[in-house]
């Protein structure tokens, strides 16, 4: 008996229990936020695999994916025809299991077919499965074919919604995984596309979409990751969107990054596991990744307490991302812009994060100073230019007691009520307006009188006594 026909006899008395209780299939078909989710399903399997390429092709008929991953064994064949079960639950460096998500694809299929150098097979009635021929000049490569042929999707209403689901494939697809490289997809023959992932620097990578063969958009990230504790082989990760400065149209390796791109705020900050969570709002500018639980759909987060070290990790990773970002000289006065202000709508389980950042921003030398420095943000002093510039650093060294290091002028935000002025105004700055100055140099000049020589007297304030 071959190993098809073990498994087989294995799922005939599932298969029975499903045709009785179709609410079964209804539940799995319908489980997605979008019709042709079950992609990621597909680039899932892909990356567990290993495999660096994955291709779609698309026709009126069918869809075609292949991968050059690790070929199928009998546990992969248990997996694939079970429902919720999987050969990965014990392995810390998968994404996930072929279960339920692999389910999806029969809202678009009655006969997934599969092609892999070790076996050949089909799968009717979600779980039983029966040999194929193997397919000619296979290669390495596994490959799954999804004839269109459930009576409640059109063939037409299929390719439909694959080709948009083709088409509008993140830039953050790729950005968080460890192997895929390459997507690539060709619709009915006619039109094509991939996205690509290039890494230039440990932390810098870009992300490629082409159609055609022409790269359409180009997306530069700064990344920074590590290991989740406990789960060593997974990780977490952190990525910020960036923008050629002006008069830069291409990236060059020789160049410093910080004379070529800035960070900017992401449109709408995403969060991932492995692939975007489309539901999951963090209300931060920036992207999130982990091996969270998710909700059965991978819609988004579930709120469970196995996803709270996670949380505090990500927090963590933040915390010290902003020393690099800062060594790499992007930790400027427009970066600020990025971060969580306190007016910002920051869900209740992302908000250690933003307390982690202010934090860090007021107690290390991170904030931007008035002298393209950096310092902690509670030991900088704020006030209008004028003032600023009236002042020396040793003037308000001078006027201000301290205990720890001397104060600074901290930097001012370009625009008022904007998002870096907001953010500025969460850290433990001092406030300074003209009547404090005028009261504290008036004490201090009352001082100077009784104790010190008028020689000890810093310039600028003798100026104004």
């Amino acid at each position: 008996m071959t190993v098809i026909e073990e498994v087989r006899r294995e799922r005939e008395d599932l298969a029975r229990v499903l045709k009785k209780h179709s609410g079964i299939r209804r539940i799995v078909e319908d489980l997605y936020p979008d019709s042709a989710h079950f992609i990621y399903e597909l680039l899932q399997n892909a990356e567990d695999t290993g495999a660096t390429e994955a291709c779609f092709a698309l026709s009126k008929k069918s869809l075609v994916f292949e991968h050059n991953g690790r070929p199928f064994d009998r546990a992969d064949i248990l997996a694939i025809t079970d429902i919720g079960e999987g050969t990965k639950a014990n392995d810390d460096d998968k994404i996930g299991r072929f279960g339920v998500g692999f389910k999806a694809v029969f809202a678009y299929s009655e006969t997934p077919l599969i092609w892999s150098p070790t076996f050949s097979f089909k799968i009717s009635d979600l779980v039983l499965p029966s040999s194929l021929d193997p397919w000619p000049n296979l290669g390495i490569s596994t490959r799954f074919e999804f004839p269109f042929n459930n009576s409640k999707k059109l063939p037409d209403t299929a390719f439909a919604e694959i080709k948009a689901g083709l088409k509008e494939l993140a830039e953050t697809t790729l950005l968080f995984l460890s192997h895929l490289e390459s997507i690539s997809w060709r619709i009915d023959q006619g039109a094509s596309g991939e996205v690509l992932r290039l890494q230039h620097s440990a932390n810098h990578f870009e992300v490629l979409k082409q159609n055609g063969g022409e790269t359409t958009t180009s997306s530069h990230f700064l990344k920074f990751d590590q290991p989740v504790e406990g789960l060593e082989k997974q990780r977490v990760a952190v990525a910020f969107a960036l923008d050629f400065l002006p008069n830069i149209q291409k990236f060059d390796p020789k160049k410093p990054l910080a004379k070529q791109l800035k960070i900017i705020p992401a449109t709408s900050g995403r969060v991932a596991v492995f692939f975007p969570a489309e539901k999951e709002t963090s209300g931060l500018r920036f992207h999130l990744h982990a091996p969270f639980v998710p909700e059965l759909s991978r819609a988004s987060i579930k709120e469970t307490p196995a996803n709270q070290p996670l949380f505090a990790q990500l927090a963590t990773l933040m915390a010290a991302a902003l020393h690099q970002i800062r060594d790499l000289g992007l930790l400027t006065g427009e970066f600020l812009a990025v971060l969580p202000n306190p007016q910002d709508p920051v869900p209740a389980r992302y908000e250690r994060i933003r307390a982690a950042i202010v934090e860090e921003m007021n107690t290390q030398p991170l904030t931007p100073t008035h002298v393209r420095s950096h310092a902690p943000a509670k030991h900088l002093l704020q006030a209008k230019v004028s003032l600023k510039d009236l002042l020396s650093e040793e003037d308000i060294e001078f006027l201000v007691d301290y205990d720890e290091e001397p104060p600074h002028w901290a930097i001012a935000a370009a625009q008022k009520s904007s998002n870096a002025d907001r953010f500025l105004s969460g850290l433990a700055i001092t406030e300074w307006d003209i009547n404090a100055f005028v009261e504290l140099v008036t004490e201090k000049t009352s001082e100077g009188s009784r104790y010190i020589s008028s020689g000890d007297v810093p310039a600028s304030v003798e100026i104004v006594k």
